[in-house]
């Protein structure tokens, strides 16, 4: 037999003399298994018999921290919860005990800007489809490095595409499952295409969203237009900017729209948990029109990030 058989002992003495180099940005990771965190990369680890693993069989969310605190918990927490309600994944845990271990694995993290994926799983027991061979609800949280925004690295702006990748159908697009495939080849065909954002048509004609952001556009009487979500999730950046948008006197609706309306308007934009508020200045290569609201919007969001107190939740110092 050619292929080596380790025992723990010789995985452990793999790990120790050949760290992987893709986690340097890996800060801390809770696991509900072993119910603890962990900071050293190598001990960041999954069963592979979790469902979360070879069904995509959980939920997630991406958690933002940013000079010390995480920021818009609550949304998350809320959406995590709806988003398992709605594929029959029971949560266990009480909002406080999530916040607990968002919380405590951020503040062991010890950055003051990082990012967490907050994942809850069907949970180990087997490699069947079927959710009832899992034993129990899993949960993990990993904290890792943040990029730049958008904005600071291309302040042109974004080129957009559209994509020619079929979006989710309507119950699945509005659960924030780990079944990202869909979105993978959507974010692979604006890679291969040279476009930064690639954005969902759907059957109808109308638009949705891109891989891991929405669209939103201000039209020509100053109001800030953003497609219901049909076919695509509902964000909680988004929803975020349309209220900083109706604070600020500005009108907000929701109304379908399709591609060609795109070069109709006076801005369009990508909005997300790490594109915070992203200027489009181009869609399938055609110049769209730009103006002032993004760059208001973008600095309303980070002022909210940064020190509004009902939206922020401080780590441990």
């Amino acid at each position: 037999m050619s292929t080596a058989i380790w025992t723990v002992r010789d995985f452990e003495a793999f790990l120790a003399r050949t760290p992987p180099p893709h986690t340097e940005g890996f800060y801390a990771m809770y696991g509900s298994p072993w119910d603890a965190i962990v900071t050293d990369p190598a001990c960041m680890c999954v069963p592979v018999d979790d469902h979360l693993v070879h069904r995509g069989d959980g939920v997630f969310e991406t958690l933002l921290c940013e000079e010390g605190a995480v920021y818009n918990l609550g949304a998350h927490v809320e959406r995590l919860r709806s988003s398992a309600e709605a594929i029959g994944l029971a949560c266990p845990w009480s909002d406080a005990g999530l916040r607990e271990v968002v919380v405590d694995t951020f503040s062991a993290a010890g950055k003051e800007r990082a990012l967490g994926r907050l994942l809850l799983g069907r949970g180990p027991g087997g490699f069947s489809v079927d959710p009832n061979e899992s034993t129990g609800t899993s949960l993990y949280l990993v904290v890792y490095r943040a990029p730049a925004p958008f904005m600071e690295r291309e302040p042109e702006g974004a080129k957009v595409m559209l994509s020619a990748v079929p979006p989710k159908s309507g119950g699945l697009a509005r659960v924030k499952t780990c079944n990202y495939l869909p979105n993978a080849m959507v974010k692979a065909e604006a890679v291969k295409a040279g476009a930064h954002f690639a954005l969902g048509v759907d059957g109808e004609g109308f638009l949705t969203e891109s891989f891991t952001e929405n669209l939103a556009v201000v039209d020509r009487e100053g109001a800030l237009v953003i497609p219901p979500p049909v076919h695509h999730l509902p964000g909680t950046t988004l929803r975020r900017v349309a209220e900083l948008a109706e604070a600020s006197g500005r009108a907000v609706r929701e109304e379908k729209l399709r591609p060609e309306e795109l070069f109709r308007v006076s801005e369009v934009w990508v909005v997300g948990t790490t594109a915070y508020v992203t200027r489009v200045c181009s869609v399938d290569g055609r110049a769209v029109s730009t103006g002032p609201m993004a760059g208001a919007l973008a600095e309303a969001l980070r002022e909210d990030i940064r020190s509004n107190p009902e939206m922020r939740t401080l780590l441990r110092g």
